[in-house]
C-alpha cells in the first residue's frame, strides 16, 4: 500500500472508497514498525497475524463505518493499561501481570473496531515526565533524538508522532498525556477527571489518575474520547455525569483566554520556547481570542501536590513491594519518589487533602472569569542527557505547567503550536474546568486552523516556507 497518513478522515475515506482494507493497514503498521527497527517504543506487540485476523473480523461483522468513527483504525496502549492477554509490566522487570481483562478504556476501544498493535514503553512506574527513566533503552524524540520525547507516556507519544499507529492510551497523573504531545508535534486530550474510566489500570494517585488520547489531530482525539468516555460503575472514582459531560459546544467567535503573569512564565532559559509561546499568543487572537493575566500562584501551589505531599504516598500502595523484594529492578530516580512517599505521615497527607480541596474551591471561582487558561505545555526542551545528569530538578521544570491541573480538577489539551528555530517542536496547552472539554475542543480546533501544522514527523519534512507560515 502506498504510504498514507493514519488520520482518521484519510483512513475512513479509503475504506469507503474500497481503495484498501482495514488488513492492508495492519501490513502497513508492522512494516513501518520492522523499518524502525529496535526503537524502544514497544513492550509487547501482538502478532502480525493475530492483529490480520482481527481486521479481517471486524470487516466480517460489517461495522457501520458511519457509526464507528473507529471502524479499522489501530491503536496503542501504554504498558500501565491491561489489554487481555498481554502483560502489564510498568517498565520494571519486578513487576508483572498478566490481566484476562481489559482496561474499560481499550475494551471500548476495541469493541468500536479499533484494531489493537501493542504496548507501549514509559517512564518506569509512570513515574516521570521525561522519558528516560528506564533501567534499559528509551525511546527518542522523533525531530531530535538528542532530546528527551517526553513521559511518562513517551513510548505512546512516539507511536503516534512517528505515523506506526493512528492514536494511543497513555495515563496522566502530573502531565503525562500531555508532554509527549508537545515533544513530538501531536495532540494529547487530558479529558476531566472520572470522564473517562481508570479502571484496569495501574494507579499512581487515584485522585488524580485519568486516561489521556494521543492524536494526530483535535478532530481524531476528541472522537477516541466519545467513544471510549462514561460512567463505570465498578470505578470509584468515576463521574456519574460522565456520559451526559457535552464534548462538542459552540463558543462565541470573540472569546477570553488567560495567561500567566509574565513574571510567571518560566522559559529555564530556553529563548526558543519563550518566543515560541509569543507567536502562539498571537494565533490565538488571531483565532477570536482576547487574552487577560492572571495570577498562576495557585496553579504553582497546586503543582506540589502530586510530588511534594502526603499524596505522594499512594505510589507505595502500588509499587512499594517491588522496592522491598526487587529493588535492583527499580530505577533509581523512581525508588527516590516511592521513598519519599513512605516517609509522609498520614496526618501530612489528611492535609494534602486538604489543601487539594482549598485549591479546587479557588480554581472553580477563578474559571468563571475566562473561557480557558493558555500556557505553554512544557516550558524548555531538554536533551536526554540533561536529565540524566539532574533527574528530579529538571524533571519538576518540565511539570511546572503541567503538575497543577489535576489536583485543581481541571481538563487539558496539548497542542502543537510550532517548530521552534532549532528544529524542536512546541507546544501549548489549553486549560478549562471540569466538564469544560467541549469548549477545548472547539478552540483547540480553531487554533489548528491557525498554525496549519501537520501532525507528528510529518512536519519535520516540511519546507522551510511552510514551518514559518505558520507564525504570520
Amino acid at each position: 500500500m502506498t504510504r498514507i497518513d493514519f488520520g482518521f478522515n484519510t483512513l475512513q475515506a479509503g475504506y469507503r472508497e474500497r481503495l484498501f482494507t482495514p488488513v492492508d493497514v495492519v501490513q502497513e503498521v508492522f512494516r513501518r514498525i520492522r523499518e524502525r527497527g529496535n526503537d524502544y517504543v514497544w513492550t509487547e506487540l501482538v502478532s502480525e497475524q493475530d492483529a490480520i485476523s482481527e481486521a479481517e473480523r471486524i470487516s466480517a461483522a460489517e461495522y457501520s463505518r458511519n457509526v464507528s468513527p473507529l471502524f479499522g483504525i489501530p491503536f496503542s496502549v501504554k504498558d500501565n493499561v491491561h489489554v487481555t492477554g498481554m502483560h502489564t509490566t510498568c517498565g520494571c522487570d519486578g513487576f508483572d501481570l498478566l490481566p484476562h481483562t481489559s482496561a474499560a478504556s481499550v475494551a471500548k476501544a476495541i469493541a468500536a473496531g479499533a484494531i489493537f498493535i501493542g504496548k507501549n514503553t514509559l517512564d518506569q512506574f509512570a513515574t516521570g515526565l521525561n522519558g528516560t527513566r528506564t533501567l534499559g533503552g528509551y525511546c527518542r524524540n522523533v525531530f531530535d533524538e538528542r532530546y528527551i520525547p517526553g513521559g511518562s507516556s513517551s513510548g505512546s507519544g512516539v507511536a503516534v508522532a512517528a505515523g506506526l499507529v493512528s492514536f494511543s492510551l497513555g495515563s496522566d497523573t502530573g502531565g503525562s498525556g500531555r508532554v509527549p504531545a508537545a515533544m513530538n508535534n501531536i495532540v494529547g486530550v487530558k479529558p476531566t477527571l472520572g470522564l473517562v474510566s481508570s479502571g484496569g489500570m495501574i494507579y499512581n494517585n487515584r485522585f488524580f489518575d485519568c486516561v489521556p488520547v494521543f492524536a494526530r489531530t483535535v478532530e481524531d482525539g476528541y472522537a477516541v474520547l466519545e467513544t471510549i468516555r462514561g460512567f463505570d460503575v465498578v470505578d470509584d472514582f468515576s463521574r456519574p455525569d460522565a456520559d451526559s459531560i457535552p464534548l462538542k459546544v459552540d463558543v462565541a467567535d470573540r472569546f477570553v483566554f488567560a495567561m500567566p503573569h509574565t513574571e510567571q512564565l518560566e522559559f529555564f532559559g530556553d529563548s526558543h520556547a519563550e518566543t515560541a509561546f509569543e507567536k502562539a499568543v498571537e494565533a490565538m487572537e488571531r483565532a477570536g481570542g482576547q487574552s487577560m493575566k492572571i495570577d498562576f500562584s495557585m496553579f504553582i501551589e497546586a503543582g506540589r501536590l502530586p510530588f511534594d505531599s502526603g499524596l505522594l504516598a499512594e505510589r507505595a500502595v502500588s509499587y512499594g513491594d517491588v522496592l522491598k523484594t526487587r529493588p535492583e529492578t527499580v530505577h533509581p530516580a523512581v525508588a527516590a519518589m516511592i521513598r519519599k512517599g513512605l516517609d509522609y505521615s498520614g496526618t501530612e497527607t489528611v492535609h494534602a487533602i486538604y489543601k487539594m480541596n482549598e485549591l479546587r474551591n479557588k480554581a472553580r471561582q477563578m474559571f468563571q472569569k475566562f473561557d480557558v487558561l493558555m500556557t505553554p505545555t512544557v516550558g524548555r526542551a531538554y536533551t536526554c542527557d540533561e536529565l540524566k545528569a539532574d533527574p528530579i530538578g529538571l524533571n519538576n521544570n518540565i511539570g511546572y505547567y503541567t503538575y497543577p491541573i489535576s489536583p485543581l480538577d481541571l481538563c487539558a489539551l496539548a497542542l502543537p503550536a510550532s517548530i521552534r528555530g532549532d528544529g524542536i517542536p512546541f507546544g501549548v496547552s489549553l486549560v478549562a474546568a471540569a466538564g469544560r472539554d467541549g469548549v477545548l475542543r472547539t478552540l483547540g480546533e480553531r487554533f489548528q486552523r491557525q498554525v496549519r501544522l501537520k501532525p507528528g514527523i510529518d512536519q519535520k519534512g516540511a519546507p522551510v516556507s511552510e514551518k514559518h507560515e505558520q507564525a504570520r
